[in-house]
């Protein structure tokens, strides 16, 4: 699996991975081991640019960004729900992006 990821999109999936990379119970759920969890997170290229996610780790890359996509449309939520609408666009942006790259 290929991506096209931009330097926001790299903080948001850097996030995530790094969970997925300190959380046993996540990797054992995704049958895979702490040292492919953080080859993973470190094959992130952090100034954006092509990420090519092997084929053992597309299941957990796409549900943990699933997840993610989702937890920001709540954010965005209280943003709108706080009258910071510029600030729940960006993140419902962001959120619809992540969600169509991880699809």
């Amino acid at each position: 699996m290929k991506l096209k990821l931009t330097k926001n999109d790299v903080q948001e999936v850097l996030h995530k991975m790094a969970i997925l990379a300190d959380c046993e119970e996540l990797q054992a759920d995704y049958k895979i081991t702490q040292d492919q969890a953080d080859a993973l997170r470190d094959s992130i290229p952090r100034n954006g640019g092509e990420w090519v996610v092997p084929l053992a780790m597309v299941e957990a890359v796409k549900g943990e960004m699933q997840d993610h996509a989702h937890i920001l449309r709540h954010i965005a939520s209280d943003a709108r729900a706080g009258n910071a609408i510029g600030q729940a666009l960006g993140i419902n942006r962001q959120a619809k992006r992540l969600e169509a790259a991880f699809a």
